[in-house]
């Protein structure tokens, strides 16, 4: 007896069961549906919301989400809130709600322009020297 070492190629064509078809039809539509709600997030209305913050070290973030750097603007969707938090080193925190409101011209953040100045945190500063005679 002999043994082809070599492997067998053969052009047949496969064929797929009616649950594999579904299968497919059923992903290709989840597919286009995905791509569809992503497109329509991307055409949410964006807004411009100035910001000015004291002292400008500070960390900002949107939405739980740090910000690289302190910027004089940002552009949020208008059609949802928003929530700007301010923190930094040696000072208070602070929190600001960008609230969407429908207006005549669609949704909108109020307010508008965001200006923080964070306060110095409290600290005992008394000084006690103590000294050994």
């Amino acid at each position: 007896m002999r043994v082809n070492l070599r492997r067998c190629v053969s052009n047949h064509r496969r064929h797929y069961t009616s649950r594999q078809t579904a299968l497919v039809n059923a992903s290709a539509r989840a597919g286009a549906i995905l791509l569809v709600i992503l497109i329509c997030g991307a055409c949410a209305p964006k807004q411009k919301i100035q910001l000015d913050c004291v002292p400008k070290e500070v960390t900002i973030y949107v939405d739980k989400e740090p910000l690289p750097d302190v910027p004089d603007s940002i552009d949020l969707r208008a059609d949802r809130s928003h929530i700007l938090f301010f923190k930094g080193s040696g000072y208070k925190s602070a929190m600001v709600v960008l609230d969407s409101e429908e207006s005549a011209d669609g949704p909108a953040l109020f307010p508008r322009d965001v200006c923080v100045e964070l306060d110095l945190v409290e600290r005992d500063r008394d000084l006690r020297i103590e000294v050994e005679r």
